[in-house]
This record gives C-alpha cells, sequence and structure tokens, in this order.
C-alpha cells in the first residue's frame, strides 16, 4: 500500500477536533455545570454558534476521538482512537511569523464492511518553536482492495481482481523549516512487511502479476516543500508546492527495486469574506520492479482507490467553497485524470472525470477549519465522503 503525504497533518489534527463532540471530552458531574463548559468552551460569543477554536488552541490532555471511514475502495467503517494533546508551545509573533500545529499521540482502530481492519499508532511532533516537524507511525492491518487490470472505463463494480493485503506498516517523516521562510525540505521512510493474497472466487486467475506471497516493501524518500497557504486545516489564501523522490531498494530492506516520483501544486484565491476557489494539479511517475499495488492512481472523490492506475498519471482538480453564510459553505467540485499504459496489465491510457457537491460548516473559526459531507459521482459509481478540513 502507498501512504499518501498531501494534507494528512491537517486530516489528522481534523479528524481529532470530531472528539469535541464525544461525551469524553466534558468534564462536570451536574448538568449546570455540562452546561457551564459547553457554553464557555464550544460556543463562539462572536455569534452564538457552536465552534471550537477556544477549546482546540487550549486543547491539552487525553481525548477519545470517533473514526469514521468512507473512502469506497473499502466500504463504510467506524473505528476509535484516544489522542493525546500535548501542551502547546508559545511563539513570539515578532519573531517567528508562522504557527504550527500541536503536537499530538494517537492510537487508532477501525474496521469497514468488506473486513478491512487497522489498529495502531502515530505521533505528530512540532519541536524547536516550529522548525522542526515529524510524523511517525506503526500500524497493524488487513486491507481488502481490488485492482484492474485491461480496459476499465464504464465497467461494473463487479470486475475488478480482488486481493489482500496483511501485515505491519511503519513510516516515517522529518522535515525542517528553513530559517524564518515558508520553504522546508524532509526526508521520509516507508517500510511495509505484509503477504498478498489474491481473492479469486473460483474465477480463471490468469496472468496474476507479483507479489503473491510474503514481501517487504521498503523506500527511503527526499523532498522539498513549500507553505504559504493560510491555515493548514481548510486554506482559502496561498500556495503550497511539492516536490518529492522516493526510492524502494534492498539497501532500504526492500523486495522491489523502483523508483517514485510526485509533484503537487495547490492553490487558493479568496473571493469576497467567506468564499474561495481551489486549484489543485497532481503528477506521480514510477519507474523499475514495481508491484501491482505500487503503480499511481487517480484520486479523485468519485473513483476508489486503485481504479484507475498507471506508470505515470495526471490529475487535475477545483473546488470552489461558496460562504452561503459565515458558518454554512456550499462545496462545488470536479476534476480529471489521466493514465498512462501499465503493459503487466495490458492497460491502455485512460482520462476520467469526476465530480460533486458537498456542504461545510466552519467547525473552528479563528483556526480556518470546516467540516462536512461530500456527494461525489465518477465513472462507475456515487460515493460519500466525510471532509474534516480539506479535501486535498
Amino acid at each position: 500500500m502507498r501512504i499518501r503525504k498531501q494534507g494528512r497533518r491537517s486530516k489528522l489534527a481534523g479528524l481529532l477536533a470530531l472528539g469535541l463532540l464525544t461525551p469524553g471530552l466534558v468534564h462536570g458531574a451536574s448538568f449546570g455545570g455540562l452546561t457551564e463548559w459547553f457554553d464557555e468552551n464550544l460556543i463562539d460569543p462572536q455569534d452564538g454558534m457552536l465552534d471550537s477554536s477556544d477549546y482546540l488552541t487550549g486543547a491539552y490532555g487525553f481525548f477519545p476521538v470517533p473514526i469514521i471511514v468512507t473512502e469506497p475502495a473499502v466500504g463504510f467503517g467506524i473505528g476509535a482512537a484516544v489522542a493525546y494533546f500535548h501542551e502547546q508551545e508559545t511563539l513570539d509573533a515578532s519573531e517567528h511569523p508562522h504557527s504550527g500545529p500541536p503536537s499530538i499521540s494517537v492510537g487508532f482502530g477501525a474496521v469497514t464492511d468488506n473486513d478491512t481492519y487497522l489498529y495502531g499508532a502515530a505521533h505528530s511532533g512540532v519541536w524547536k518553536e516550529d522548525h522542526v516537524r515529524y510524523l511517525g507511525a506503526l500500524a497493524g492491518a488487513s486491507v481488502n482492495l481490488k485492482f484492474y487490470p485491461g480496459s476499465r472505463t464504464g465497467g461494473s463494480d463487479d470486475e475488478g481482481i480482488r486481493f489482500n493485503i496483511d501485515g505491519t506498516f511503519f513510516y516515517q517523516q522529518l522535515q525542517f523549516r528553513l530559517k524564518e521562510s515558508n520553504w522546508w525540505v524532509g526526508a521520509t521512510y516507508l517500510y511495509i512487511n505484509a503477504e498478498n493474497t489474491f481473492r479469486l472466487e473460483g474465477e480463471d486467475p490468469g496472468d496474476l502479476p507479483d507479489p503473491q506471497f510474503g514481501f517487504d516493501q521498503a523506500g527511503l524518500g527526499a523532498y522539498v516543500e513549500y507553505d504559504g497557504r493560510n491555515s493548514t486545516f481548510t486554506p482559502t489564501d496561498g500556495l503550497r508546492a511539492l516536490l518529492e523522490f522516493r526510492n524502494y531498494d534492498d539497501n532500504w530492506g526492500s523486495d522491489f527495486d523502483y523508483d517514485h516520483w510526485v509533484g503537487a501544486l495547490y492553490h487558493y484565491t479568496p473571493i469576497g469574506v467567506y468564499s474561495s476557489l481551489g486549484v489543485r494539479l497532481e503528477g506521480e511517475t514510477v519507474s523499475g520492479d514495481v508491484p501491482f499495488f505500487g503503480y499511481p492512481y487517480v484520486n479523485l472523490r468519485g473513483i476508489p482507490a486503485l481504479r484507475y492506475q498507471g506508470e505515470d498519471v495526471i490529475t487535475a482538480e477545483l473546488e470552489y467553497l461558496w460562504g452561503i453564510t459565515p458558518r454554512w459553505t456550499l462545496a462545488l467540485f470536479g476534476g480529471v485524470g489521466n493514465t498512462s499504459s501499465v503493459d503487466v496489465f495490458n492497460s491502455p491510457d485512460e482520462t476520467v472525470a469526476a465530480g460533486g457537491v458537498g456542504f461545510r460548516y466552519r467547525l473552528a473559526r479563528k483556526l480556518g477549519l470546516q467540516a462536512g459531507v461530500d456527494l461525489a459521482r465518477g465513472p462507475e459509481d456515487t460515493a460519500i465522503y466525510l471532509t474534516i478540513g480539506s479535501a486535498w
């Protein structure tokens, strides 16, 4: 399995914000005390609406967090996590014109309706006056997916070949801010020890790609990133750009030997007071001895993961967030993805599109955090997504 870098820190923090709505966060023995606590921590005095800004900026300690999975490739799922918010360092704004997210440690577990499950622990650390950021995770998982050899556009949901990857996943990332700028340089390491099993259910197996056995997948990467967005949660202004290279090789403990390049550009333009237009452009390419699940795929809402893979993949997407009121936003989005052929799949070049509508509620006004639901349509099916923070 591939771990996507884009937006993972903001999504983690946004997901943890859902814990504000769970009973375990409330410390009051009486109804009156509970009401007082709620009014002081979760009501914005500016408009009297539900808002978690003050609570999140001052969050400290253990909190339970619900997890809701809406990825169509694995089905609907639920889970839970226990997060520990570390006390956040206060920065001198005159010396440090930036403010990072809090450090968070979390243990988690989730299961979906196609029998996929995962469990593990992760830590997101912000150190040295937000000049060093760390992300690490260790997880066990059994993931049931499909891949789609041959021509795929317009096919039924039953055409894919089912497979299961069961194993242990280990990820490390360390990045450094260049002085007081918005530029970052970093390194990543991914290690997976797992077994792949095809689930053919009596079908003719044909020529199945490797691996068909236990395997180690390990890659060492480096990247440079510029992040000038006005929020790491739901940005409405600014630019983020990323260029990353990862090498999978036996020197790092891998059974596969290949290179993986990722380039991404995200631009946000404010329109009026509460609306914005987001533009996303991503490109990925791989070369070498690539496992079938390691090929890039079109990543758009409305299209399941791994549905359209290629040696080269380019994706472009627009998202308009129309602020109907200071709290409520209508989301309109659509995108196009193009894949090159993969010889081992006998798959052709393909271009696919997907789009949809959704809504957002401004859950933390001061932090720019919005949460809501998207309804997206792809070439084959319609899917619902829970969106916390940015969809990208």
